[in-house]
């Protein structure tokens, strides 16, 4: 068993040796390096026409192509991926290696090559002329040079060049080819070379472990630990912040999306920075995910709102039922509406009831106060500060009317008022330290003291960055963003203002859609609209006959007394005296 094994190992070594070219590394003496010259380094290869930026001629039929890797979240690292390209005139070569393709006749033999690299960067140095004086020129600097032995075979061949490492700095690089017996390349330069950069990607540090334990070990520390701390401090502050605001940021669905989509852009467009920044301090990654699970809870179990609603009747077009001429321009009008629907074009009654609806979000305080609430992070920290939009109200809260649906509370608003109601949501003042100040006699104040503080506390955040992340950038900028949103942005109170109906305006509401039953026996609008003024008509009517009834009556009570119905004869007074018929005058004292 244990032959078979090793018969099986070497047929597998020498398939791939006959299939894989073979590619062997030789390192140039630092001598020979250093008399390179810029002249010398900076030529580039010149490519057939009509033909790649990358292609170079090899012989009379043959040609010579470089590829590269470029670095990404959604690139495929395999030898045979789509994801290998053409390199482009200057590009910035990420990666450590490098493809270098062959295209010869299918069937030649093998063939071996010599690859030539050489790194360097653009400094001065001093030159001494004849005359002795001397000047600063530029000139090749830190120069490194190294060669690959490659076998290609016929037909499409490639084999993989590596390249030195450059994590800290971009350095220039040249790169050649020529036969294994032709001069060196890079000191006498041909139509074979390639000019281009090289930038070492953190993404493409090797990781390497001893033990699994230690994997293990590294996994906790680096994400387990971090994630659970982060997660835990964003719960209490969220937690604390939401009872502060009496409600969560409640924000809109379409804003995840929106961040979920501008983030995945960040991530592919940022890969090199980001990948770079999360590889020197990997715990960011739990960090970033634990304060992102703590606001997806807060917003998720901040949503303490209800809905309330106000209601606003107006009467448009109506008519004063009390007022005879009125009842009468109204009934001719249902007179013309009733001909109007014979002719085919109905008409609206006289009296079109309109109503204005508006709903907000409440949530109620401590102390039973009413606070209007709007969506949105700004808003929600503004309230967290202390900021509010309490609802005031003109009128008795009597006309609140319980509701059932989507909505727990209904305000009645004036019906008289065009504008009921007055609302402005907190909102965040920009606030700048006063540098120069000037008291009331005209002398000059100086306030460095917020500015200093400031400026320390931005370079402290810079410092920070740069131990914690291995950027100074990015902890400047969340130093920024909380002294923008602690110190410059103060919070703003609101103001929610409803003129509400007066005091029992909701039993009037309610008598009239108790009356409002009677009318479901109609048959339509004009014919309660017809029976209404018949019916007011009547009423009229029946109050002139009452008013007739209570004249002739009272004229009739005054015939009997002074004419007399009966057989009596009715006692005749004198209109000049005022004394009956025989009765003698009474004499003069």
């Amino acid at each position: 068993m244990r032959r078979s094994a090793v018969l099986l190992a070497l047929v597998v070594l020498v398939v791939a040796g006959a299939v894989a070219p073979a590619v062997a590394q030789n390192d140039d003496g630092g001598a020979a390096a250093r008399n390179l010259t810029l002249e010398e380094l900076t030529p580039g290869g010149e490519k057939p026409a009509n033909a790649p930026d990358s292609i170079r001629q090899n012989g009379q039929y043959g040609e010579f192509a470089v590829k590269t890797l470029p670095t990404g979240l959604l690139v495929d690292e395999a030898e045979d991926s789509n994801s290998w390209r053409y390199m482009q005139p200057g590009e910035t070569v990420k990666r450590n290696h490098l493809q270098l393709w062959s295209k010869r006749a299918y069937g030649v033999p093998e063939e071996d090559y010599v690859v030539e690299v050489a790194h360097y960067q653009v400094g001065q140095k001093t030159v001494t002329h004849e005359d002795g004086t001397t000047s600063q020129q530029r000139a090749a600097v830190n120069v490194t040079t190294y060669s690959r032995s490659v076998t290609f075979a016929g037909g499409y061949d490639y084999a993989e060049i590596d390249l030195r490492e450059h994590y800290d700095d971009r350095v220039r690089t040249v790169m050649c080819v020529r036969g294994p017996t032709d001069p060196s390349c890079l000191r006498n330069p041909t139509d074979t070379r390639w000019t281009f950069y090289h930038a070492s990607s953190q993404a493409t540090l090797p990781v390497e472990t001893n033990s699994a334990g230690a994997r293990l070990g590294w996994g906790m520390l680096s994400l387990l630990f971090p994630f659970f701390i982060s997660t835990v401090f964003t719960l209490y502050g969220g937690r604390k912040a939401v009872e502060k605001a009496k409600a969560g940021p409640q924000i809109s669905a379409i804003w995840w999306v929106l961040t979920a989509v501008v983030g995945m852009f960040f991530v592919v467009l940022a890969w090199d920075w980001m990948s770079a920044t999360l590889i020197r301090a990997p715990y960011l990654v739990s960090a970033a995910g634990g304060i992102l699970l703590g606001v997806i809870a807060v917003e998720w179990f901040g949503r303490t709102t209800y809905g309330a609603g106000f209601l606003q009747f107006q009467l448009a077009d109506g008519f004063d039922p009390t007022d005879p001429d009125a009842v009468e321009e109204a009934a001719k009008e249902a007179e013309e509406a009733e001909e109007a629907e014979e002719d085919g074009d109905p008409k609206d009654a006289p009296g079109v009831l309109k109503a204005r609806f508006n709903v907000a979000k409440f949530a109620r305080g401590d102390t039973g106060e009413r606070s209007a609430i709007r969506k949105g992070i700004r808003r929600f920290w503004a309230r967290a500060r202390g900021a509010t939009s309490d609802l005031e109200v003109e009128g008795n809260m009597q006309t609140r009317i319980e509701v059932d649906g989507p909505i727990e509370e209904l305000y009645l608003l004036d019906p008289e008022d065009e504008a009921p109601l007055d609302y402005q949501p907190e909102h965040h003042a920009l606030e700048w330290p006063d540098l120069i100040t000037y008291d009331e006699e005209g002398n000059r104040q100086l306030h460095p003291v917020p500015y200093i503080a400031g400026i320390a506390a931005l370079g402290f955040s810079y410092g920070i960055g740069s131990l914690a992340a291995g950027t100074g950038l990015l902890g400047l900028l969340v130093g920024s963003v909380l002294l923008f949103a602690f110190k410059i942005a103060q919070p703003r109170d609101g103001k929610l203002h409803a003129n509400l109906a007066p005091i029992h305006y909701h039993h009037a509401v309610g008598s009239m859609l108790t009356h409002a039953r009677g009318l479901a026996d109609a048959k339509s609008w004009d014919d309660w609209f017809r029976n209404y003024t018949e019916s007011e008509a009547e009423s009229h009517a029946d109050r002139r006959d009452l008013l007739d009834d209570r004249s002739e009556s009272q004229m009739g009570k005054l015939f009997d007394r002074y004419v007399g119905t009966g057989t009596d004869e009715a006692p005749v007074r004198n209109g000049h005296s005022g004394r009956e018929d025989g009765e003698e005058a009474p004499a003069d004292d």
